[in-house]
């Protein structure tokens, strides 16, 4: 694959991403804005629309990369380490928000 053709795969990638914080934002919006469910929907939200950028952002770097494979390997591998980190932070965002079963 040249760096053209991941260069959109990853601006298509992008839009569910931006969808789906917008669901989240929207679920939020349509509880009270005190409840922990709301601050947790709200910040996941967040994070899915900077996943969503940091996916547009790969699409340009893939662009940049073009057909030099040391250039690609790099941003893939950037990309990997920045959306895998985000996901992180999600868990870590879930698991907090959790309410004790005792």
């Amino acid at each position: 694959m040249d760096g053209y053709t991941l260069a959109l795969a990853f601006a298509l990638t992008s839009l569910p991403a931006f969808l789906v914080a917008r669901s989240l934002a929207g679920s939020a919006q349509r509880r009270d804005p005190d409840a922990r469910e709301a601050r947790i929907a709200s910040t996941l939200a967040r994070l899915m629309r900077i996943v969503g950028g940091v996916l547009l952002a790969g699409a340009a770097a893939m662009l940049w990369a073009a057909d030099t494979p040391a250039r690609i390997v790099a941003v893939a591998l950037a990309l990997a380490l920045a959306v895998n980190g985000l996901a992180v932070a999600m868990l870590v965002t879930t698991l907090r928000g959790r309410t004790n079963p005792r």
